[in-house]
């Protein structure tokens, strides 16, 4: 999947959704802060989110990107195999995955196009040296590549340092993604609200069982928020997996495996190599060929 025009498309969309998104999020708050009821149907505030008539609401608008996303996203073959048959993740996580795993945006120079890069808060051309000005700015999609597992969880924000995850530090550029650890609080979330014969809920509260076992000192809410994380990057791990598999690419041992001498490899449910997935739009988890552990 080279094409720019498809991948810059793709990139429209979500980047829109997020922003209705965003923006209904808003408008219900404010309706609360003035006691208006802006989900009542019968409320002239709803009109907003709701429409009315031939009237469009932001609900509708919102509706429509996603289905347009999902229109798009059969042109990722670990969409159209895999990802569209895990339950919880929907188009809208499913192309942001898409799109931070394999694409990254880079700002150019419009003069000669050579990449643009911060220096004392002014984005400089390391081609001509020219300083980009003011304005609307021209990106150029370039191919993105995660050689290892450990690579793809720190640049989702889920990687540790003295055994938590980091946090941002006023003054210091991070090197991991706010909007990819955000997007992996969201699957999570999303996995906690499925039913338990959903492998990843079923790890959720397993994780969950575990933490409680050996940390009853640890609070309900860091129990639960431990657990989800590592479900999280487990489903990372599965996605790195099936994306470099499904591409051809070399898939090296998984860290936990090499380096910490783990066994108990838990496979990607949802996934068939031979077929795609055949059984599982019934809610049936199928075996993997292709094994991962975190």
């Amino acid at each position: 999947m080279e094409n720019t025009e498809i991948v810059n498309y793709l990139s429209y969309l979500v980047k829109s959704y997020d922003r209705v998104t965003k923006v209904i999020a808003q408008t219900r708050q404010t309706g609360m802060a003035y006691g208006l009821l802006v989900d009542d149907a019968d409320d002239d505030c709803a009109l907003l989110l709701k429409g009315k008539g031939k009237e469009v609401g932001m609900l509708t608008v919102k509706g429509r990107l996603s289905r347009e996303i999902e229109k798009e996203l059969p042109q990722w073959d670990v969409w159209e195999r895999w990802l569209k048959y895990v339950p919880g993740i929907g188009p809208a996580i499913g192309a942001k995955l898409i799109l931070m795993f394999n694409y990254r945006s880079v700002a150019v120079c419009k003069d000669c196009g050579g990449r643009l890069e911060k220096d004392d808060k002014q984005l400089i051309c390391q081609e001509c040296g020219k300083v980009a000005k003011d304005g609307l700015l021209k990106y150029r999609v370039e191919r993105r590549d995660y050689a290892t597992i450990s690579k793809w969880w720190a640049y989702m924000g889920r990687h540790t340092v003295d055994g938590v995850m980091p946090k941002r530090k006023s003054g210091e550029l991070a090197n991991w993604s706010t909007e990819g650890r955000t997007l992996g609080f969201h699957i999570g979330d999303q996995f906690n609200r499925q039913k338990e014969s959903n492998p990843y809920k079923a790890l959720l509260i397993e994780h969950k069982a575990k933490h409680q076992r050996n940390h009853p000192e640890w609070s309900k809410g860091h129990v639960h928020n431990a657990a989800k994380n590592e479900v999280v990057k487990i489903f990372l791990a599965h996605f790195w997996t099936i994306s470099r598999m499904l591409e051809g690419k070399e898939i090296s041992e998984p860290y936990a495996g090499a380096i910490m001498g783990h066994t108990n490899i838990i496979k990607p449910p949802f996934w068939e190599e031979s077929e795609p997935c055949i059984e599982t739009h019934k809610g049936h988890a199928s075996h993997a060929a292709v094994e991962m552990r975190v």
